[in-house]
């Protein structure tokens, strides 16, 4: 139920009356043209949609199917066989030779801990069954796959699901989900009622609890996975491919749902590495519907949610949160490639304690779109507050609409390719991440890329591809870690802490001032990063360029690391810093915003057939607004 802000008759965005904002909005903090320029930064030009096919996902995401092997039970359990072409449900089921037939068959089998169901592998099972029997920690029930070939497969046409599991501490592994979970409105109820809480290819229902869903493939299904169950784990799975569950007549209106990977309507919940594409489909009134993840319903609360090392592709949106209480949910290490939210509220929601951290979120499909948006249908929902959501660590490559815009969620160390919407929080950075390969779907940071060690504490021991998430001079911003701590040279950068030179001028040396703004050294005046000095600089409220500059000797072809520590009075949106050659091509450089806090920027910087390169730090004063700037020391260090 992924919603589009064109919805016909059901949907008020929530806006802003201030006028002139939707304009004011676009244009703040968004990148790209060089430092220095006359005009306020624009949003960068579109650039092709990447592509599905040519996509790159991390290795560590998605189902591991195995085209052979036996099960065996735990302790006292047994295995139990399903055959599709050579079963008889009124068999033992306890040896290949006595395999029962039917997916029916399990729901009136009595399972113990232990046990375990097996499906020939290769074969097509259609249907839908039921484990009703329960599991312990120490020995669940599992459901998976036996023999060789390609994974068992699953279906149910014009049925709700293939399986549901009834009991606690269930395992499903190894197998294929496809072609089922609709339902209609024959009944006159709309979505709601038993066939929306039961319509997943996998339906958890309540009150099972501890199930463990992974390495399995969904494709073609409504939902993927629904759980009402409390404390179900979801791990690399595949999900491809998706369709709508139900098109028609809901609460007066037509509408639309389904296209949904995992549907989580119960706390407890870890969804991790999982690979989602195409989790969409345009058979809606929306002209499109789906997503990967939606946490939703009305039914119990959604409390201590994780949402970690995911990677979606061609998917509706990321994640909505709709018609329910949720606290305490983590989106972390995740990739997301797809055309609308990133995180989407609506339905009288009522969240809190969201966080996004280190997601790479990438939208070059065309659709305008706020990334974390605030949606209001059928009922209106509490105004949205700051305890709702924090925002840090990510990078989001926007070629088309806005990070911001329903609400100015607590938000810093981001780095932003396109408009965040509101100024920019401590540690934010606007600038190209200088993917391997955007448009190949290839989403690592680059060699020179402005996400490396620019983030703030980790919060996962490993990145997406599974690699280790603190190296280097600090962690980076997104969803990957580069894994090369590279050792560094010299500083290249004379009197880098400002403490023999006591003032600056366009011609003093090392350090000169550019631009219109004052500038100048406090010289023991116990505001310096380190030592005792730093250089100033001050606006009175004209909108000007000012800044400070070194040209310092490099090396042509070697790489470099560029360093500089900036503190300033929290009101500047236009900071920039970075490198260029003596002619005035940009090598590199980031824009950055409030830093009431010694902040510390990290740049990889290559000259190319250069031999020097400028250093420049500064801002652009904001209008009407007297600010100041203090920066220190500054280093520029050969790394290879």
């Amino acid at each position: 139920m992924h919603v589009r802000v064109d919805a016909p008759r059901r949907i008020r965005h929530l806006r802003h009356t201030t006028a002139g904002l939707v304009v004011a909005v676009l244009a703040t903090f968004s990148v790209a043209l060089p430092a220095h320029a006359d005009t306020a930064p624009v949003p960068g030009k579109a650039r092709p949609a990447p592509s599905l096919a040519a996509a790159v996902p991390p290795p560590t995401t998605g189902a591991r199917l195995q085209t052979s092997g036996n099960p065996t039970p735990v302790g006292t359990g047994k295995v139990y066989y399903l055959d599709a072409q050579s079963g008889n449900d009124g068999a033992a089921g306890t040896t290949t030779a006595t395999a029962w037939k039917t997916l029916n068959r399990i729901t009136t089998a009595t399972l113990s801990p232990g046990d375990v169901v097996a499906l020939r592998r290769g074969q097509t099972f259609t249907g839908t069954g039921t484990v009703n029997g329960s599991g312990t920690t120490a020995a669940p029930i599992t459901v998976t796959a036996f023999g060789s070939g390609a994974a068992p497969t699953l279906t149910n046409p014009a049925g709700w699901n293939m399986l549901q599991l009834a009991g606690s501490h269930i395992g499903v592994t190894q197998l294929r989900f496809a072609d089922g979970v609709v339902f209609d409105n024959a009944d006159g109820k709309g979505i709601t009622g038993p066939k929306y809480k039961l319509s997943g290819a996998i339906a958890v229902t309540d009150p099972a609890a501890s199930a463990h869903i992974h390495d399995n493939e969904f494709t073609q299904v409504g939902v993927g996975v629904k759980t009402y169950g409390t404390g179900t784990l979801i791990d690399h799975n595949s999900f491809h491919d998706l369709k709508i569950a139900f098109r028609g007549m809901d609460s007066g209106s037509e509408t639309s749902y389904g296209a949904v990977g995992v549907s989580i309507n119960n706390s407890g919940a870890q969804v991790s590495y999982n690979q989602f594409v195409n989790c969409r489909s345009t058979d809606s009134p929306y002209g499109a519907d789906g997503g990967a993840l939606e946490i939703e319903g009305f039914d119990h609360d959604k409390n201590n949610i994780t949402i970690d090392h995911n990677y979606s592709s061609g998917s509706q949106g990321f994640l909505e949160v709709t018609e329910t209480n949720s606290s305490n949910v983590k989106l972390l290490y995740n990739i997301s490639d797809d055309y609308q939210q990133f995180v989407a509220f609506d339905t009288t929601t009522h969240p809190s304690g969201y966080q996004a951290d280190h997601n790479t979120v990438v939208r070059a499909r065309g659709d305008n779109q706020t990334q974390f948006a605030i949606y209001f249908y059928r009922e209106e929902g509490p105004p949205a507050a700051d305890a709702w959501l924090s925002i840090t660590n990510n990078i989001f490559y926007l070629t088309s609409g806005v990070v911001l815009y329903d609400y100015n969620w607590p938000h810093h160390h981001n780095l932003v390719y396109g408009a965040l919407g509101y100024s920019p929080g401590v540690g934010d950075i606007a600038a190209d991440p200088q993917f391997t390969n955007t448009a190949g779907g290839d989403f690592r940071p680059g060699p020179t890329s402005p996400a490396k060690d620019n983030g703030t504490t980790a919060t996962a021991t490993t990145d997406i591809y599974g690699n280790n998430s603190t190296v280097g001079l600090g962690t980076d911003i997104g969803a990957v870690e580069a894994q090369t701590a590279p050792a560094a040279g010299a500083n290249a950068v004379s009197d880098s802490g400002f403490e023999q030179q006591t003032a600056i001028t366009a011609t003093s040396t090392p350090w000169l001032a550019e631009g219109a703004l004052a500038t100048g050294v406090d010289v023991a005046q116990g505001k310096a990063h380190s030592g005792s000095d730093n250089a100033w600089i001050t606006s009175a409220g004209q909108t000007d360029w000012g800044g400070v500059k070194q040209i310092v000797n490099v090396t042509a072809g070697a790489t470099y690391r560029l360093t500089v520590w900036v503190r300033n009075s929290g009101n500047i949106d236009h900071g920039w810093l970075g490198a260029k050659t003596t002619t005035g091509t940009v090598v590199n450089e980031i824009s950055y915003g409030s830093s009431p806090a010694w902040t510390r920027y990290v740049l990889t910087v290559k000259p190319g057939t250069a031999t020097q390169l400028s250093l420049y730090a500064g801002y652009y004063g904001p209008s009407g607004v007297s600010t100041w700037q203090t920066i220190d020391d500054i280093t520029l260090q050969r790394i290879s």
